[in-house]
């Protein structure tokens, strides 16, 4: 992969607020990518940064009393200084007010400007300010709310230029439904979706009596550029503005990380505007939300989670927690409780705790020396793990370009409990009562074996745990001084520093005791918020038990005629003549396809259920409707702001299997 070259983006962020753990989690994302590739040689540009014009931000401005310009600048140290707390490794940190940004977009303007894509028009809408942008039907509910922010959008009215995203939609189309933007089936059916809603062209232009603090458009002085038109070319100003686009080598192989809130302006507007400028498309990798409760963190829900509650508990904590729970694209439910057990489990209980135990039988037997393998001695076992490695190695290469990240980190972790397996099996601390030469040899092979593991992952893992792998390959003898090449030494797994001299060993993770940590997190006058006379103990007569029992209450046995199933809802649609129901197409697998009429219609858009995995209830009986037949139901649950969900299910989950 010498010759590779890989260009990562996240999304540059808005300057009117600070990090959180959405922020966090992808810009981490493009680190691991960029590490990992060029442990393989390749060439690797990463670049994230600050979305600094716009309303939002002036509006923000104005409320501190400061100059947009002085905000920004602000922002932007703030931003740096976190990142640097989470070790991001980052060749560029872009800011949309860089001299030669606005010299590209403006390039970018005329460009397209020239060639007819621009035209000056009026607009009508509802404009969402968090969003920077105005909302189709879809994207807001019955009173004109924002489904993202929850919050009213505006009716506005006004002259603007206008980009003509619908001169490329039957090419958006083919490209999309190929794969070309992104490899993520959800979110190709998504950008189809939203690409067949698609009512107008972009407005590409703010009038500068309404809005003065962004890009003037170099053909109209009286106009600034849109923040959207204004943020997404950041990406190609970052490998030298659109000249250097046509031909760079990163730019061929470029990859957008976003969240899927702001997938339309990456998934449709930006392909677009690559077409009209000439440029090759860049892909897209998706990511979903972190979800409290069902509810997506958000600071106006008071649910999120800041960057000090996350370094409290350590960099390490947070990447092994999300990066291990689900491969991009899918939303991953937090709690804090899961998040210290996984903690526990992988970090202190698992790669932690074998590396201390490893290092200290080299301490205990062999005299500080890391042993050699005697390999006429291997057992079965210890070969099937050397397997195992070199396929994992493998199945981690495989994993990384196809970007499923919670794969990577599960081959290394099948490592981690092998090897735990493997020494709990052979017992070492019994085979070195013996005095006999060759139990000597056999100690020594699953020592030299478990050295061998811990040096495969330590190389594996070091994208996700850069200062602790390297840690960890130092306390074993490695030479970390440069691991640009690095990702071919973890295919070697015999080729550990045999008579290496333990200098120390090192405590990778401390365990957490969970119990207290949570305790720590209870707000101060929860116990007080209890009254004395409210703690009363209820006290129950068995003998009377009986004549309170709820009358709801069914036996085992009618639960278990029951028969509740996956499904893949295919196709969804309203249903005419009806209020409340949506019309569901839904794949149960081998049992085939059912037509279900559900009550939703209210609280979800068929859009929003399109391509997700449900619980149906199968065995129902069929129900003759006005509009139809009825084959099974569709079971749902109510939310905390008073709304009604589908119970949606993991992607990963099988069509057809049976709920139990």
């Amino acid at each position: 992969m010498t010759d590779c070259y890989k260009y990562f983006t996240t999304p540059i962020y808005y300057a009117n607020g600070t990090p959180h753990a959405g922020h966090v989690y992808a810009t981490i994302l493009a680190s691991i990518l960029k590490t990992h590739y060029e442990q393989r040689g390749a060439k690797v540009k990463f670049l994230t940064g600050l979305d600094e014009h716009g309303e939002a931000v002036e509006t923000k401005a104005k409320e501190l009393n400061k100059s947009p310009q002085q905000l920004v600048d602000e922002m932007a140290v703030l931003w740096k200084n976190e990142f640097a707390r989470f070790e991001i490794n980052n060749d560029i940190f872009i800011r949309t007010t860089d001299k030669d940004h606005i010299k590209n977009v403006q390039n970018i303007l005329n460009y397209c400007y020239k060639k007819g894509d621009i035209y000056f028009g009026e607009h009508e809408g509802y404009y969402c300010y968090k969003c920077e942008g105005y909302l189709t039907n879809s994207e807001r509910d019955e009173n004109n709310n924002c489904l993202v922010h929850k919050i009213p959008t505006e009716l506005r009215k006004e002259k603007n230029y206008f980009f003509k995203t619908s001169k490329y939609r039957e090419q958006l189309k083919d490209l999309i439904a190929k794969g070309q933007i992104t490899h993520q089936e959800r979110y190709i059916n998504e950008l189809l979706g939203m690409l067949e809603n698609l009512d107008s062209d972009l407005s590409i232009s703010r009038p500068k009596s309404r809005l003065s603090w962004g890009v003037e458009l170099p053909f109209d002085s009286e106009h600034v550029a849109y923040v959207w038109f204004d943020a997404l070319p950041n990406y190609v100003t970052g490998i030298g503005g659109i000249e250097k686009a046509h031909s760079s080598a990163y730019w061929q192989n470029a990859h957008h990380i976003l969240g899927k809130d702001i997938l339309k302006f990456h998934g449709i507007f930006w392909p677009a505007m690559c077409l009209s400028l000439d440029i090759p498309l860049p892909k897209l990798l998706i990511t979903g939300w972190i979800l409290q409760d069902s509810h997506k963190m958000s600071k106006s829900l008071g649910n999120g989670i800041n960057v000090e509650q996350i370094l409290h508990f350590g960099r390490d904590t947070f990447v092994n927690y999300f990066f291990r729970a689900t491969n991009p694209g899918e939303d991953i439910e937090f709690s804090w409780k899961s998040y210290l057990e996984r903690y526990n489990s992988d970090l202190a209980n698992g790669i932690g705790n074998l590396l201390s135990r490893t290092l200290t039988m080299v301490e205990k037997y062999f005299a500080n020396k890391i042993p050699k393998f005697a390999h006429n001695l291997l057992l079965e076992e210890q070969k099937e793990i050397g397997i195992a490695c070199k396929n994992a190695v493998k199945n981690v290469q495989i994993a990384f370009d196809e970007f499923r990240i919670a794969d990577v980190m599960n081959e290394i972790w099948s490592l981690i409990s092998l090897t735990d397996k493997h020494i709990a099996q052979q017992k070492p601390w019994d085979i070195a009562k013996k005095n006999e030469a060759e139990s000597q040899l056999q100690l020594a092979n699953i020592i030299a074996s478990s050295i061998a593991v811990l040096r495969v992952a330590g190389y594996l893992a070091y994208p996700f745990f850069p200062k602790k792998m390297n840690e960890l390959l130092q306390s074993i003898g490695e030479d970390t001084s440069d691991f640009s090449h690095s990702y071919a030494r973890a295919q070697e797994f015999f080729a550990i520093q045999s008579e290496f001299s333990l200098k120390e060993i090192p405590k990778l993770y401390a365990r957490l005791d969970i119990a207290a940590e949570m305790l720590k997190m209870k707000p101060a006058n929860e116990s007080a918020s209890v009254k004395p006379e409210a703690k009363k103990i209820i006290k129950v007569d068995n003998k009377k038990e009986a004549s309170v029992e709820n009358p709801n209450i069914i036996p085992i046995q009618d639960f278990a005629k029951v028969q509740m199933h996956v499904g893949t809802v295919l196709s969804a649609e309203y249903v005419e003549g009806s209020e409340k129901l949506l019309r569901l197409i839904v794949s149960l697998g081998t049992l085939g396809e059912r037509q279900i009429f559900s009550g939703i219609r209210e609280w979800v858009k068929p859009e929003e259920i399109a391509n997700r995995k449900v619980i149906i209830v199968s065995n129902l009986a069929p129900r003759k409707m006005k509009f139809g037949m009825s084959e099974g139901m569709m079971l749902a649950t109510d939310t905390a702001d008073g709304k009604v969900s589908p119970i949606y299910l993991p992607e990963n989950l099988k069509e057809g299997a049976l709920l139990t």
